[in-house]
């Protein structure tokens, strides 16, 4: 069976990482190998059962990690570096080039990267390297689109969308006893409506905004707890934003979590107010767990969330009207009920990982 090496160049499960690994979990034709950015994230690969690397991804040591890349290739006797974003791209690409290694690059392209809107030198590397690679995955049309129109070296000869996708299955039989003990780990109450967000705290999530936004409402969410799941680089400046605003009644923060899924039952409506995205993993997940979605319009978001029938989306940037929407959603049960089943049989209908496994397996075959 030929290998697949998938190269993660971060240290958290994060929307792509959850995607590479229920990809490797479901794949029938080819054994999955993968290299991530440290020892957190490749164990939970290997806890998974499946063989994992770690490199310490930096821009100073690209020539190292690209040969310590190379030698994982050669001894693994890899096929295919299935490439997640930009920094593994680029390294795969060195790592076949200057270390002779005889594999196909597929990099994939998970988010709609702001610097192709400028002369930056982040998108000088890119028009010298996206099409030298042997394929490109977007994730979503919008995505895709993004990427053509902002650049004028995408080939689109070489280049496929394919949106991500979700184990509907694994969600069904989730282990319900998780959930009831995140309720007493955190001190989630059963009586007021749970606003949740899961997602790294940063800036390009657009928390502090929202925060701040939602501070000028606060007496009107006050039958309501917002559930921040994940970490980042701007936790600190959350925890202490809302100690200053005096919200702590109503923001729960758990820091980063392994297992996201135990939250998604505990959720009411699901919220994400980011500045720029893909096709954000979360939003399927949320979906999936009959919850109803209020996002941004962003990215490739749109082709998931219709507009009032499995969610709302806002005007990027307009977190005025995002709050008064989520007051509205959080205060008509009804409403809630009807969105979350529509969102779940949408995406039972397009996103099942399934067919997304046999999406990716018929282009590794055309790549060797």
């Amino acid at each position: 069976m030929n290998k697949v090496l998938h190269v993660l160049p971060m240290n958290k499960m994060s929307g792509a990482e959850r995607m590479a690994l229920l990809l490797c979990k479901n794949l029938k034709n080819y054994k999955p190998v993968v290299v991530c950015g440290g020892v957190e994230l490749s164990n939970v690969f290997k806890e998974n059962g499946i063989r994992s690397y770690n490199i310490k991804f930096s821009n100073k040591n690209i020539l190292f990690n690209a040969c310590n890349l190379s030698k994982i290739i050669k001894n693994e006797n890899i096929k295919i570096v299935h490439a997640h974003d930009n920094t593994a791209s680029l390294v795969s690409y060195l790592a076949k080039k200057i270390f002779r290694c005889d594999v196909k690059i597929i990099s994939h392209i998970h988010s709609c990267y702001p610097f192709l809107k400028f002369n930056s030198i982040n998108k000088r590397i890119d028009s010298i390297l996206r099409p030298k690679y042997d394929y490109n995955i977007a994730c979503g049309k919008l995505v895709y689109n993004f990427y053509n129109e902002n650049s004028g070296y995408f080939l689109r000869n070489k280049a496929k969308v394919l949106s991500n996708a979700i184990d509907i299955d694994e969600i069904i039989n989730i282990n319900i006893d998780d959930s009831n003990s995140a309720i007493n780990e955190f001190n989630i109450p059963k009586d007021k409506t749970i606003l949740g967000f899961v997602g790294r705290i940063c800036d390009i999530k657009g928390i502090i905004p929202f925060i701040n936004e939602i501070a000028n409402h606060k007496n009107e969410f006050m039958d309501c707890k917002v559930l921040l799941i994940g970490s980042g680089d701007q936790e600190d400046e959350v925890r202490s934003i809302i100690r200053n605003l005096k919200l702590e009644d109503i923001f729960i923060l758990t820091g980063f979590q392994e297992n996201v899924y135990k939250f998604y039952p505990l959720i009411d409506v699901f919220f994400l107010p980011s500045r720029y995205e893909g096709l954000p993993m979360v939003i399927l997940e949320a979906m999936a767990f009959n919850k109803p979605v209020l996002s941004m319009d962003v990215g490739s978001i749109s082709e998931v969330i219709d507009d009032g029938k499995t969610g709302y989306l806002i005007k990027l940037g307009n977190y005025s009207d995002f709050i008064i929407k989520l007051r509205e959603m959080k205060s008509k049960k009804r409403l809630i009920k009807k969105l979350g089943e529509n969102a779940f049989n949408y995406i039972n209908r397009n996103y099942n990982i399934k067919v997304y496994v046999q999406n990716i397996e018929n282009i590794y075959n055309n790549q060797i």
